[in-house]
């Protein structure tokens, strides 16, 4: 069980001051509607917020649409609870908050990559908070998310990450706009994507964070990308952080698991970025 336990916040606290140690942060909000708060305080829980061991959490409004995701740092197990259930209300019950586990120490390095992305969502980054107002208003329109980390070569040109299946070859329009200056002019070119589903090298003047668009010929947006333009030094590392994270996030399954995906690997880009 990843959320057990049937003690109150500060006894956990006071128990674990008599015992000598700290309480640890353990868990971080990912994602959070309503009104939430740990059981004994007032103040409301917000994205990017840590969770300490033995904290309980507790719905405060209680309305429907109301939800919470949580995210363990030490192996990134997610667990959402949502309001909207008729029957068996979820949110009636408090959310405790287990301590780590034995093999913890095994996980520092995950651990640490876990708590700079989330925490991230403190601040409210608008390449992050505007980017999912967007998709929400979008309707019926079918636009693929996506983020991805690329290597800028040494003819200052960049490989854009493979297209969809469902994007046949030919020229398209890719607008960018840095993620740092997200109400700038977007810079526009034209890339040919090829048949075997590959881009052309696309010319790129700097590393960093950028929102990049891929549009077709009659106007029509279908792709949108976070992509963290990296020089080849940091590359392989990177890249390689950034495929365990997305591997991991694959495993989280139900309500809102692949928003929660995106939101946690915009996160990421976002701590790794370097303006």
């Amino acid at each position: 069980m990843l959320w057990a336990g049937c003690v109150s916040f500060w006894g956990a606290v006071a128990l674990a001051v008599l015992q000598g140690q700290q309480p640890q942060v353990v868990a971080h909000v990912l994602d959070v509607k309503g009104e939430w708060h740990s059981e004994g305080s007032a103040e409301l829980i917000t994205a990017g917020r840590g969770l300490l061991s033995g904290a309980r959490i507790v719905a405060g409004s209680n309305r429907p649409g109301d939800a919470i995701t949580i995210v363990r740092d030490e192996d990134m197990s997610r667990i959402r609870i949502a309001c909207d259930v008729p029957s068996g209300n979820p949110c009636r019950n408090s959310i405790a908050v287990q301590g780590p586990s034995s093999e913890a120490s095994s996980q520092s390095q995950l651990k640490n990559i876990v708590q700079a992305a989330i925490s991230v969502l403190i601040s409210k980054p608008p390449a992050i908070v505007n980017h999912y107002a967007l998709t929400l208003a979008r309707g019926k329109t079918v636009v693929q998310d996506s983020e991805a980390v690329v290597a800028l070569d040494q003819t200052q040109s960049v490989v854009l990450p493979p297209a969809s299946e469902r994007l046949a070859a030919g020229t398209y329009t890719i607008s960018s706009v840095s993620a740092d200056q997200t109400s700038s002019v977007p810079n526009i070119q034209s890339d040919v994507l090829t048949s075997e589903g590959t881009w052309r090298p696309l010319p790129w003047n700097t590393p960093g964070l950028f929102e990049v668009s891929i549009i077709k010929p009659n106007g029509e947006k279908v792709a949108d990308t976070m992509l963290l333009v990296v020089s080849a030094e940091r590359y392989p590392e990177l890249r390689e952080k950034f495929d365990t994270l997305k591997a991991r996030t694959e495993t989280w399954t139900g309500s809102s698991s692949q928003e929660d995906q995106h939101l946690f690997l915009r996160a990421f880009l976002f701590s790794q970025r370097q303006p």
